[in-house]
């Protein structure tokens, strides 16, 4: 093993959790389930179902984010 792997003392690849949230939210993000041809009313002049794929990509970035920040722990962070 290298340096950094040894370094690791929690990571988040191993809370099961985070990666339901994680396939609900890119089941979200990917516009597959709207009816074809579908464009419902304008948000922010946008049809519906590209501000809900743009929210939803919006919330994979700050789960991303908070993911890292709570889960990803060093060893010199920890002391």
């Amino acid at each position: 093993m290298n340096d950094l792997q040894e370094q690791l003392v929690s990571e988040p690849r191993k809370v099961r959790y985070i990666w339901i949230v994680y396939l609900l939210l890119y089941a979200l993000a990917v516009p597959w389930y709207w009816p074809e041809g579908y464009r419902g009313p304008l948000v922010l002049g946008f049809p519906l179902w590209v501000a809900v794929s743009l929210g939803a990509v919006l919330l994979l970035a700050a789960w991303t984010a908070f993911v890292i920040r709570r889960y990803w722990i060093n060893a010199e962070e920890e002391a």
